[in-house]
């Protein structure tokens, strides 16, 4: 695989990826293997995700015609309520991560996902439907904080971007896999097969090891040694890993985690930087933008639903591939600044063709698709996995179960608020004013990493925590954003004034 082969590369690509190679850098092979067994956890989470897209209209049939009758009000309910399944699950991932140990959290997780996906495929009422819905979303919140986190601990630093980005590769791949079963399946099997997925993790889960962190904290320091030797293969020297490990957590108490301590010192400033990016990741527009896709291929001359939906979510396997190559090249930061910017230009014109649409323009509908596109290129590449990733990253150890589950909590609440709101938006903005503000909350976005967003690319979690801790010497500042924005950002505005005066003209 490219990850794979990305060990083997000497130093040309070393120098790609900004890495020293004068320091013996750990096998990739081990913590590779591991993190493909645990992202079947995000697996299962798209499959969640993007199961009411295919079944949607099946279920609004009546039970004559293997259906449940249920009204539009209802199926609209049934997508959305997982939202708050997730909620439920964020909150309590974070408890059972830090007392639990991630591994067994992500077991514990497949327990609602296999609950749900059989709820549902043998549903007899709605009611049946949207307790089966919440139960699944309860496993997604759960390995939505507890893949990410044990992907950061077990990874070397040199790849821990690539590995963490698997975690949303492994989503977009699962929602790809649904929306291909429910090409062929009916509501009921595409449900039952769903179970496979979290009942191969419970399986593989017996095979992971337990993160040298969690072990360190929880003063198993020989088990943690034990557990690095395993991940970084007998040949490997895991003594300054360790150690650095160790004078980290030294500096810890061993007390029961506090509430209060996520808004104290570095747990304060690290919590800052993730919620900011979680709620620029929902208040980008991505679901909004995806709730509109049906209308956009329509008026493009598309006609099959589920075909346009299929091929949007194979581009986002595409460049969400792409993504785990480039983030531990061009770092965590470009990848945010480059995706603000561009889902900014596709929004502002998205807000324009709305706009000559609402005023009675013939304006081509395929600059709506191609805008579409684009949209989901910058997503992919930058707001889809980085927001994740870094969240298994910044936070300090003693604090990371309970400060990821904050951070997922504050996620899936914004998707919540986001799609209940969204009616409201639309009739008080307009169609137009909505991708309008969707496309200022980009620029924000872009502004907060620019100000407030460490690059952690090549940098280790200790490393990293000293950062928040007020160490700033542990990573240099990026002086390269600024310029980045301004060429990218009058790239931009050099696109959208062309859009508009061609398409006025």
């Amino acid at each position: 695989t490219p990850l794979l082969s990305m060990s083997k590369r000497g130093q040309e690509s070393a120098a790609l990826l900004g890495i020293n190679d004068s320091v013996e850098r750990p096998p990739l092979t081990k913590p590779l293997v591991f993190a493909l067994f645990a992202a079947l956890g995000p697996l299962a989470f798209g499959y969640v995700m993007g199961y009411t897209s295919p079944v949607g209209k099946d279920l609004t049939k009546s039970t004559d015609d293997n259906g449940l009758g249920i009204s539009d009000d209802e199926n609209s309910l049934f997508s959305s309520i997982v939202t708050v399944g997730a909620m439920i699950g964020a909150l309590s991932g974070g408890v059972l991560a830090d007392k639990l140990g991630r591994v067994w959290t992500i077991r514990i997780a497949c327990l609602p996902f296999v609950g749900g996906f059989i709820l549902i495929s043998f549903a007899k009422s709605f009611g049946m439907l949207i307790a089966g819905r919440i139960l699944s979303g309860v496993g997604v919140g759960i390995v939505s904080l507890a893949v990410p986190v044990f992907i950061a601990e077990i990874a070397p630093t040199e790849y821990r971007g690539a590995l963490g980005a698997i975690n949303q590769l492994a989503i977009t791949i699962g929602i790809v896999i649904v929306y291909s079963l429910g090409l062929l399946a009916d509501w009921r099997e595409l449900s039952w097969m769903g179970s496979f997925i979290p009942g191969g993790l419970f399986l593989l889960s017996f095979l992971l090891p337990e993160t040298p962190n969690w072990l360190i904290v929880h003063n198993r320091t020989e088990s943690a040694k034990t557990t690095l030797r395993r991940l970084r293969g007998p040949d490997f020297n895991v003594d300054a890993e360790l150690s650095q490990i160790l004078s980290q957590q030294s500096s810890s108490s061993s007390e029961p985690v506090a509430l209060s301590e996520l808004f104290q010192g570095a747990s304060k400033r690290a919590m800052f930087v993730g919620i900011c990016l979680m709620l620029f990741q929902q208040f980008s527009g991505v679901n909004d933008v995806f709730f509109y896709a049906g209308q956009i291929f329509t008026d493009a001359g598309v006609s099959n639903a589920n075909a346009a939906a299929l091929s949007i979510a194979a581009v986002q396997v595409v460049i969400t591939g792409v993504a785990c190559v480039l983030v531990d090249r061009a770092g965590r930061r470009v990848l945010l600044i480059l995706a603000g910017l561009g889902m900014s230009a596709s929004c502002a014109i998205l807000g324009y063709y709305f706009y000559r649409q609402d005023h009675g323009a013939d304006i081509p509908g395929i600059l709506a698709v191609l805008m579409l596109i684009i949209y989901v290129i910058f997503f992919s590449i930058g707001l889809g996995a980085v927001p994740w990733l870094m969240m298994g990253e910044i936070f300090p150890s003693r604090v990371r179960g309970l400060a990821s589950s904050l951070a997922t909590l504050i996620n899936w609440g914004s998707a919540f608020a986001v799609t209940e709101t969204f009616d409201y938006m639309k009739s008080a903005f307009t169609p137009a004013g909505v991708f309008w503000f969707f496309s200022a909350v980009c620029i924000i976005g872009v502004l907060f990493v620019l100000s407030y967003c460490p690059e952690t690319k090549g940098r280790s979690l200790e490393q990293i925590e000293a950062y928040f801790n007020g160490d700033h010497s542990s990573i240099p500042p990026d002086r390269n954003g600024a310029a980045l924005v301004k060429v990218t950002g009058l790239a931009c505005l050099l696109v959208v004034g062309i859009v508009v005066l061609s398409t006025s003209i």
